[in-house]
Formats: structure tokens, sequence, C-alpha cells
């Protein structure tokens, strides 16, 4: 997977880069085609942003949190996001070849 990480008006350390890494990388363990994950970061006065987009195939998933306290824990909540859309995904295309399966056997 491909990982790409921008920043807008704030500087991102090198070791919050490989830990932000590693935890997208996890994110391949849902079992999804997972092509590339954008990270924006950003400041805007006293606020961070964060914006994760996941593209997949068949589907784009975007992440987006705003914290006042520090960029890690914004970097957290939108990851938290990510992974709860990429569960729903899930269940929904597992539910999607159950009714499938169903058709089939005329049930």
């Amino acid at each position: 997977m491909q990982i790409t990480v921008t920043a807008r008006h704030i500087e991102i350390p090198p070791s919050f880069q490989e830990l932000l890494r590693a935890k997208l990388e996890k994110l391949e363990h849902f079992g999804h085609k997972l092509v590339s994950t954008h990270a924006i970061f950003g400041r805007e006065r006293y606020l961070y942003t964060a914006e994760l987009t996941l593209l997949m195939k068949g589907a784009t998933l975007v992440g987006r949190a705003k914290d006042e306290r520090d960029l890690l824990t914004c970097a957290e909540e939108a990851l938290m996001k990510l992974k709860e859309q990429l569960r729903r995904h899930e269940s929904k295309q597992v539910s999607r070849l159950r009714r499938q399966v169903r058709k089939r056997k005329g049930v």
C-alpha cells in the first residue's frame, strides 16, 4: 500500500511519520484490497486537523478529525473513524454475499 503524507502549515517529525505508517499498515489486516492512503495534517491557529483518505478497490473512505491538544491525538481520532468505516464496509460486503448465497439455494 502506498502512503503519502502532506503537511499544511506544520512540520511533521519523522518519528510521527513512522508511527503513522505503522498504524496505517495495520489496516491491511481487514482483508480489503487497499491501494493507497493519503494523510493530510494541518494547523490553523490553535486547531490541529487530520484527514486520512483511504483508496481501496471499489470504495474511497475518508476519516477527518480536529483537535486542540496535539497532532497525535488528532491523528488517532481520524484513524479510529477510518477503522469504523472499514468495519462497516466489510460487514456490508459479508451480508451481501450471504444474501446471494441464500438466493442461489432458494431459501
